[in-house]
């Protein structure tokens, strides 16, 4: 990892006093420790905080100075975090991932919203171990004491370009979004309040350069969002980056790979997720005597690919963790539990369980959570007097089906045994279950923002277009089963890829009805399954934010899944029902991009009308298929 040459450059024909700074960041780890897929329990080179602590060390090595963040989004996310939660608590143990920061040497780490998936007691009691500090500066309790601290200022002694130590003081700032308020209200309600980011931050660097802080780095746990992005919203980085006082932003939250420089030409680097990247922001300060201020004079943004490790020099990971041998034992006993602990068994299907397909037409999938869903939620209802005699719908999403997680991010579960690894890859977040009670009106302008994961296509033009909006998250793309409809993709989409509005439009949602056929109006009312994240809004979902939420049971989707699973006698068959179709469009092809182990799947890819396209995989790794409207 050596340095960018214009950085090189720079200390060499600086006047005065030169110091270099390599600060390096990760976010959204999502307690991804090991390379490896514990929901298809085999070794993944691609991801990992063990890979890219390998990087770290060689930084180390050949950077004299060098500063280690984390950005949040990272005590929750994969079975390792599952496997630890009921240790934790009552044994007081290190969560594994702190363990393993706090031996890697993490200077300073902010909090990302699903750290707070599995409860406040358990985030606090996770965050006691850290030897390192957690800052957030938006985030504080009810009586207005902050619930980690808001800032903190590090006194490192940096090694200047000629070899002389230099004293710099550091400040360090975080935020979350926050929407989480909203997404964990089961968690937080009544406990926690959330700030606005930007104003928060502004506040906090400000104190920061009074405390005469030489340089202050933010952990935006945010994506880039709008230069002008409104008070409140979740994506500021942009915005961040404006704030003055602030020398270098790391953002996060939405998994997407950049680094550049804001407006205001403050670097930016946002590390993807799952220890997917390393990003690194160098920074160049210099002043002309003991007596001058610090100032940066450069500053260069880049992230690094886990799998570069090689190429970059990186010390291979045995013999990383062979320095700490607390750790490579400790990781070795969480690793072996996990595995343990994910291969439950549950029970058995009778069909394959696959995503690849899932936002062209209804899955097995699908169909199995929110038949479990309908299996859970049927006894809540029947006590419930507000939702007697409404028909109820049962609202799923495919979690893994590619998009801006890549290519390899689908389930896909062959026939046979079905283990707890199986469930959590169905379900990958604690959400709580909830019942909604919605107007027809409601349940169309959910759909109506599903439907915005489709490209708008012309009928009839000469060129094959791309159908997918990859910067559309597929997790947000529900289907309503107990619904009949057509998507019309000919139509320009209400909302784009973030919720917003864009357009005044007629909608691509035709022909809405119940299952049995029956028309669905704007004021008919229905009761709908769905889970605490969508309730609350998350995905920008304005309709079920807006609806009554009338049950918020005590357990979550995923464990009513397992369950299903596992109180079924024999093996189980989800019958697809045709909720969701896309409307013909005159044979108009299409280009359908898709993970390749799509190709595996032939009858699906014959019963679709998908043909692939020999030769051409995406620069992302994504399969290219022709499909007819």
């Amino acid at each position: 990892m050596t340095l960018p040459k214009h950085i090189a450059t720079a200390q060499g024909t600086a006047a005065g006093v030169t110091v270099h700074l390599r600060v390096l960041g990760t976010t959204d780890l999502h307690a991804h420790l090991l390379p490896y897929d514990y929901f298809t329990d085999k070794r993944d080179t691609t991801v990992g905080l063990a890979q890219l602590g390998e990087m770290i060390a060689s930084a180390r090595v050949t950077s004299p100075n060098v500063l280690l963040l984390d950005n949040g989004d990272t005590l929750q996310g994969a079975p390792l975090a599952d496997a630890a939660l009921a240790e934790i608590v009552p044994a007081g143990r290190l969560h594994p991932m702190i363990a393993a920061m706090n031996a890697l040497g993490y200077d300073a780490a902010t909090l990302g919203n699903h750290d707070f998936d599995f409860g406040l007691s358990h985030l606090m009691t996770s965050l006691g171990g850290a030897a390192f500090p957690i800052v957030s500066a938006n985030t504080h309790r009810m009586d207005g004491t902050p619930l980690v601290q808001p800032r903190c200022l590090l006194t490192r002694e940096l090694t200047d370009s000629l070899g002389d130590t230099q004293t710099v003081r550091i400040g360090i700032t975080g935020a979350v979004p926050p929407q989480v308020a909203l997404w964990n209200k089961p968690h937080l309600h009544g406990r926690v309040v959330f700030d606005d980011m930007v104003a928060s931050l502004t506040t906090e660097v400000a104190t920061l350069r009074a405390e005469r802080a030489d340089i202050v780095l933010v952990l935006a746990h945010s994506g880039l969002g709008a230069k002008d992005a409104p008070p409140g919203a979740e994506n500021v980085a942009l915005q961040v980056s404006q704030i003055p006082g602030v020398d270098g932003v790391i953002a996060g939250h939405t998994h997407k790979i950049r680094a550049e420089s804001g407006y205001s030409g403050v670097p930016i680097v946002q590390p993807g997720a799952f220890g997917s990247h390393l990003g690194c922001i160098d920074l160049v300060i210099t002043r002309d005597d003991a007596t001058a201020p610090w100032q940066t004079r450069q500053s260069f943004a880049t992230t690094f690919a886990t799998t570069q490790r090689r190429a970059l020099g990186a010390i291979p990971v045995r013999r990383m963790l062979s320095d700490y041998p607390k750790l490579r034992l400790d990781v070795a006993r969480e690793h072996a539990a996990t595995r343990r602990y994910v291969a439950r068994p549950l029970g058995k299907c009778g069909v394959a369980l696959e995503t690849y397909f899932s936002v062209l037409a209804p899955c097995a999938a699908t169909q199995l959570i929110a038949e479990a869903q309908w299996d859970a939620a049927r006894p809540l209802i029947a006590d419930t007097p507000a939702l007697k005699g409404l028909p109820i719908l049962s609202a799923v999403a495919p979690f893994k089906s590619g998009g801006r997680s890549g290519p390899r991010s689908y389930t896909d579960v062959p026939p046979g045994p079905l283990r707890l690894r199986h469930a959590a890859d169905l379900y990958l977040y604690p959400n709580m279950l909830s019942v909604l009670r919605i107007s027809g009106q409601g349940v169309r302008d959910w759909l109506e923002r599903s439907a915005s994961l489709f490209r708008q296509i012309d009928p009839g033009m000469d060129q094959p277009r791309r159908l997918i909006d990859h910067d559309f998250a597929p997790y947000n793309f529900d289907r309503l089963a107990g619904l009949r409809y057509q998507i019309d993709v000919s139509r320009p989409a209400r909302t784009n890829a973030e919720g917003d509005e864009v357009r005044d439009t007629p909608g691509r949602i035709r022909n809405l009805t119940l299952a049995d056929g029956t028309p669905l109006g704007p004021h008919d009312e229905v009761a709908v399954i769905t889970n605490s994240y969508r309730s609350a809004g998350g995905g920008h979902m304005k309709a079920p934010q807006q609806a009554e939420e009338v049950i918020v049971a005590q357990f979550s989707v995923r464990d009513a899944v397992a369950q299903y699973i596992s109180h079924s006698a024999s093996a189980i068959h989800p019958v697809v029902e045709r909720t969701f179709s896309l409307m013909p469009l005159g044979g108009t092809q299409v280009v359908v991009e898709t993970g390749p182990g799509a190709l595996q799947h032939r009858c699906r890819l014959d019963a679709l009308g998908l043909t692939p396209m020999e030769g051409t995989v995406t620069d992302d790794g994504f399969q290219r298929f022709l499909m007819r409207l």
